[in-house]
């Protein structure tokens, strides 16, 4: 540049600074900032791309959306470098983190990743005899440069394996994309504004149909609120349908309520039938429907006047195997908001329900294809019957409120008298395939060992807990499928590389929570070996823990399944097998124990071994329970069906650190109903009996 160019440069800056010197200097930092980040190997601009979900027309582009935007959302440039863990082990803090590691002046070396520890890094070239880099960012930027793909990397003590470069990268951009699939098919259902077509009379009518709708309502017990549901059927300007009303027993003065209205409307009738649930209450109006098409409504619902009249158009005017229209749900403040939710089967599975049912008209003959409601099911009973439509035809959003009611706590509906792990047990139909799992175990490993770690929103203890296996497992061929169960992205995206690099090793991301029973489930199915260990994600165990459960299976003593003696941080024990009290079907912990192999009553889910063969007969542990009592209803199963006894080897040790997950204890309550239901008469009548402690020998 000529001396007259950079006069000039020069004349123009110091005019910036005169005009806006405060801003005009921000602008020079920023640009320095985006031009030091653009330079260094560390910002990988492809990665960055997956992670932020985005496109972008250059490098320096990207760059300076991270800086803007990116380093506030926590997002990473880098697979080597990953916010949280930063904070954990240097103490920065989150709006921090990427300041201090970047910018900072003469920070020492730490780990900026599970797979970068610079620590490690700067050790290996001292050892070599070349000079060590000083701070985490030279460590890092030095280590980019000189690394191949087949490069290891210096990984973090508590990880699992010593990944490559390549290795790490791909595991990055594969849990990138996984976590923008995840967000995608998490989207909210609900929303607090809703963009719907009017739905009154000021909209042209369409055209006029006559095909008839079998309009079926379940309703027990609700003779002050089925009127009104009632009422909203006679109010449609489809006037073509008939309303199939099947009292499930009722002993209140709904009966009556309903005949007052059939005797002045011959389209209206009753079914009665003794108490048999919601399902078969509406498989008996299906059963006697004469529509074309089918729909339903609740007894404390009620429809808009038009949601007849548009579907039958709309059924009429497309191939769609079903219709469903918006809802507008008020909670007792006085809030809406509106589920108007267009998705597809994979949203439906993995995301949640966003079809309701008072706003569904199908095809009769699509619901008598899918065989219409499943009576196993107590609730969900909508979702279930929305997947199994969806796998034969997507059915189509109509763009208009349907229905409209109070989200109240009514103690007289399903959704707050049936247990939240129905949901599961609609899932477990899809994602569980029991009779594969069955037919796949003679292909299993005879000396391999499996062990199933489900963790959620942890990454610490996990690490910990997979170390200790790996380090603790003597000479046994072990495998270890962990499940993340829909954790966040950032404890995801640390489990995702601190689990890299040793083939004993698998990670299992599941795009939501399925609490432990389905996960520990989906876990099993995923196992190759032919007995197969349940593990807490906060336990750590110790040299020798595993040989004395395996031979406890080995001995051929009916012993069904086997736990270790469980102690707390301080060496106390905390768990030495379940006892279920005579008339008291709620189980508590032994603390006291015998030398050997003692039988008890029930194991703990906190560590147990089964044989694959056993396990897989029992069909696992039960989903309905959500995070509680399924590990003594599996055993109660097992005795019941198989005659089955179960132990604990006191030669296996297992510390429980007992830190719990986000709403560990939230169904307590209704586990606890489930399981006195299930088993207290049982019990209570000695089948199956209670058993002292008996020593089995010594192991």
């Amino acid at each position: 540049m000529s001396s007259k160019a950079r006069s000039a440069v020069k004349r123009w800056y110091s005019a910036l600074r005169r005009i806006a010197p405060s801003s005009t200097a921000q602008v020079l930092q920023e640009r320095q900032r985006i031009t030091a980040v653009d330079r260094s190997p560390i910002f990988d601009a492809e990665f960055y791309a997956a992670q932020s979900g985005m496109s972008f027309s250059s490098r320096r582009a990207a760059v300076a959306h991270f800086l803007a935007t990116g380093v506030a959302t926590r997002l990473s440039i880098s697979p080597f470098f990953q916010s949280e863990w930063y904070c954990h082990f240097s103490g920065a803090a989150p709006a921090d983190a990427f300041d201090r590691f970047f910018f900072g002046v003469g920070n020492a070396l730490e780990t900026t990743a599970p797979t970068f520890d610079a620590r490690v890094y700067a050790s290996q070239r001292l050892s070599s005899g070349r000079r060590a880099p000083t701070t985490s960012r030279e460590a890092l930027e030095h280590f980019l440069r000189t690394a191949t793909n087949a490069s290891p990397v210096p990984v973090h003590s508590s990880c699992a394996g010593t990944p490559t470069v390549g290795e790490a990268r791909e595991r990055a951009l594969q849990t990138a994309a996984h976590n923008a699939v995840r967000g995608h098919e998490l989207r909210s259902r609900l929303s607090p504004t809703a963009d719907l077509d009017k739905d009154g009379a000021d909209l042209d009518p369409v055209e006029t149909a006559t095909e008839l709708v079998s309009v079926v309502l379940p309703v027990r017990n609700r003779a002050y609120v089925v009127a009104t549901a009632i009422r909203s059927v006679l109010a449609q300007t489809h006037q073509a349908w008939e309303l199939i009303v099947v009292d499930d027993g009722s002993t209140d003065a709904t009966v009556a309520v309903v005949r007052e209205f059939a005797v002045h409307d011959p389209r209206i009738r009753l079914i009665s039938q003794p108490p048999s649930g919601v399902c078969a209450a509406r498989n008996a109006g299906l059963d006697d429907a004469a529509g074309t098409y089918v729909a339903f409504i609740d007894s404390d619902n009620a429809w808009t006047p038009r949601i007849l009249e548009r579907s039958v158009h709309a059924l009429n005017e497309t191939d769609a195997v079903a219709v469903y229209s918006a809802v507008k749900l008020v909670d007792e403040q006085g809030e809406s908001q509106y589920l108007a939710f267009v998705g597809d089967h994979t949203d439906l599975l993995d995301g949640g329900n966003f079809v309701d049912l008072n706003t569904l008209v199908s095809r009769r003959d699509a619901l008598l294809r899918i065989g219409g409601f499943d009576e196993n099911l107590r609730r969900w009973v909508d979702y279930d019957l929305a997947i199994r439509l969806f796998e034969i035809g997507r059915p189509r959003f109509l763009n208009f409120l349907g229905v409209a009611y109070s989200q109240n706590t009514d103690t007289g509906r399903i959704s707050t008298t049936e247990a939240p792990g129905w949901e599961q047990v609609v899932l477990s139909k899809y994602w569980m395939d029991w009779n594969a799992v069955t037919s796949g175990l003679s292909a299993r490993s005879a000396d391999l060992v499996s062990i199933v770690i489900l963790t959620y929103a942890d990454w610490l203890m996990t690490l910990d807990a997979v170390r200790a296996v790996l380090d603790h497992s003597g000479n046994t061929s072990i495998e270890i499928i962990i499940i993340d169960n829909g954790s966040p992205d950032l404890v995801g995206e640390i489990l995702a590389m601190g689990l890299l690099g040793d083939p004993r090793v698998s990670l299992v991301p599941l795009m939501r929570n399925t609490n432990f029973a389905l996960g520990a489930n989906l876990g099993f199915a995923r196992t190759n070996g032919s007995r197969v260990v349940f593990l807490n994600n906060d336990t750590v165990v110790h040299d020798g823990w595993l040989d004395p459960l395996v031979d406890a299976l080995e001995a051929d003593n009916g012993v069904g399944a086997v736990q270790p003696l469980i102690v707390d941080r301080d060496g106390r024990v905390e768990n030495a097998g379940l006892v279920i009290p005579d008339g008291d079907s709620l189980p508590v912990a032994r603390s006291d124990y015998r030398p050997g192999l003692t039988e008890v009553q029930s194991f703990s889910g906190v560590a147990v071994m089964f044989r694959s063969a056993e396990f897989a007969d029992s069909r696992g542990f039960d989903p309905l329970f959500s995070n509680g009592l399924e590990d003594a209803d599996l055993a109660l199963r097992m005795a019941e069906t198989n005659g089955a006894t179960f132990a604990v080897a006191s030669e296996s040790t297992v510390t429980h650190l007992r830190v719990f997950s986000p709403g560990r204890f939230n169904a307590t309550a209704g586990n606890e109903k489930i399981f006195t239901s299930r088993w207290h008469d049982k019990l209570s009548s000695g089948s199956p009996p209670e058993q002292p402690p008996i020593s089995l020998g010594q192991s």
